[in-house]
C-alpha cells in the first residue's frame, strides 16, 4: 500500500459561529471558537509537514461558520505571525459570506496574497430568503456595496450558490445578476439534505434549461458566458463515458476510487477543528467528534494513518450504488459524489442522496445539448 502524503493544506475552522442563518447550513452553531494559540500550532503543524515532505507550500483556508467573525482575533494576527514574524512562505485563502468584509480587511488580505470564495445565493429575494441574518432580516442589502469591491480585488472569484426548493425557480435570474456584476464563473448545487418534490425539481430543471440556451447562444455568438464548472465537467464527462463504452471499462478512472477523492484522507488536505482535531472533511468538524470515521488525528497527537486508510477502504470496499444506477449515464464513470454528504444523508460513504444523482443526470443531459457548439 502506498505511503499516504503528509497533510500540508487545511481548512482551518476558526469558529462554528455565524452571523447568518442560512436555511440549508450543515454547521451546528455551537460556541466553539479557535484560539490564536491553536491557530499558530496548526500553522506550525502544516509548516513542519511541508518541510518533512520536501515539497510544496503549506496552505490554510479560513473556514467556519463565518471565519470573518474571527478576523481580528485569529486571522489577522496569525497571518502576520506567519508572514512577518516567521517569514515563512505560506498561502492563505478564506471562504466567506462576504457581509463582514471591509476596505481595510480587503487591503490586508490582498497584501498577503489571499484567495477568496464568496458564498452568495443570488438576487435580493433569493439571498434574503436563503441567507437571512441571525437576528432576522435579509443580507442582500449589506452585500450589495461589497460585491463590486470583492470583484475589484479578486476578478476571478466564483459566485458560489446553493439551491433550495423555495427559491430555485429564480436560479437563472440570479446567475444573470451575477454575470451583470462581473462574475466570470459560478457554482451551484442543490441542498441534498432536504426533500425535493416533483414541482421543485421541474422548476430547477427549467432554470438549467435556460442556462443551457444562454450558454449555447453565447458560444454561437463568440461571447464568453459566465461559466459553470459542473456544467463544463458534465461536458467532459460525456466524452469519458463514450471512451468507457468503447473500451468496455467500468469505473476505472482515478477519481472513481478513494485515492482520487477529497474528503477521504487520501491527499495532503484535511480540516482542523477549533480544538486542533483533524478531520478528512470540513463538513464533519461540527457534526461528530473523535468517534467519527472522518476523524484522522490531531495537530497535537499526530495524524493517524490507520484511520485514514480505514476511511479510504470503507469507500473502496463496496461500489457506490443508488436506486437509479442502471439507468444513469454516469454509471460507467461514477465517482460516488461527496463522501461526507453521502455519510450525513444516508449513513454510508457509499450511499449518495438521491437528489444528488438526479442533479448529475440533469446536468449530463443539458450538457449534451451543447456538444455541437464546441
Amino acid at each position: 500500500m502506498r505511503e499516504l502524503p503528509k497533510i500540508t493544506s487545511a481548512m482551518l475552522v476558526v469558529t462554528h459561529e455565524c452571523n447568518l442563518r442560512c436555511r440549508y447550513c450543515f454547521v451546528h452553531k455551537e460556541p466553539q471558537r479557535m484560539t490564536l494559540s491553536t491557530a499558530r500550532d496548526a500553522a506550525r503543524f502544516l509548516i513542519d509537514n511541508a518541510r518533512a515532505a520536501g515539497a510544496g507550500t503549506p496552505e490554510i483556508n479560513f473556514f467556519g461558520g463565518e471565519p470573518m467573525l474571527e478576523f481580528d482575533t485569529v486571522i489577522k494576527p496569525l497571518v502576520e505571525w506567519v508572514h512577518d514574524g516567521l517569514g515563512e512562505p505560506f498561502r492563505f485563502s478564506v471562504t466567506t459570506n462576504g457581509t463582514l468584509l471591509t476596505d481595510e480587511r480587503i487591503r490586508f488580505m490582498k497584501r498577503h496574497g489571499f484567495g477568496l470564495l464568496l458564498s452568495m445565493d443570488g438576487t435580493g429575494p433569493v439571498q434574503d430568503w436563503n441567507r437571512p441574518f441571525a437576528g432576522g432580516g435579509g443580507s442582500f442589502a449589506a452585500l450589495r456595496p461589497i460585491v463590486p469591491k470583492v470583484l475589484a480585488a479578486w476578478p476571478g472569484v466564483t459566485f458560489r450558490m446553493t439551491a433550495i426548493p423555495e427559491t430555485c425557480g429564480r436560479t437563472f435570474e440570479s446567475i444573470m445578476w451575477a454575470a451583470a456584476q462581473g462574475f466570470r464563473s459560478f457554482y451551484i448545487t442543490p441542498n441534498v439534505f432536504e426533500e425535493w418534490g416533483a414541482e421543485a425539481r421541474a422548476a430547477l430543471a427549467g432554470e438549467m434549461r435556460r442556462y443551457t440556451g444562454y450558454y449555447a447562444g453565447c458560444k454561437r455568438s463568440g461571447v464568453r458566458p459566465i461559466m459553470f464548472s459542473s456544467f463544463e465537467q458534465a461536458r467532459e464527462d460525456r466524452r469519458q463515458i463514450r471512451l468507457a463504452e468503447e473500451r468496455g471499462t467500468y469505473r476505472s478512472l482515478p477519481k472513481c476510487r478513494a485515492e482520487g477523492k477529497c474528503g477521504l484522507g487520501a491527499s495532503r488536505f484535511a480540516s482542523i477543528h477549533p480544538n486542533g482535531g483533524l478531520y478528512a472533511c470540513q463538513e464533519m468538524t461540527s457534526s461528530e467528534g473523535p468517534e467519527s470515521p472522518f476523524y484522522i488525528g490531531s495537530i497535537y497527537g499526530g495524524v493517524d494513518n490507520s484511520r485514514r486508510r480505514s476511511l479510504m477502504e470503507s469507500f473502496d470496499a463496496h461500489p457506490v450504488r443508488g436506486p437509479y444506477c442502471g439507468e444513469c449515464g454516469y454509471d460507467l464513470i461514477c465517482d460516488g459524489g461527496c463522501a461526507a454528504n453521502n455519510y450525513l444523508a444516508t449513513g454510508s460513504v457509499n450511499g449518495p442522496p438521491e437528489v444528488f444523482c438526479w442533479w448529475r443526470r440533469l446536468l449530463l443531459a443539458e450538457a449534451g445539448k451543447t456538444e455541437e457548439v464546441g
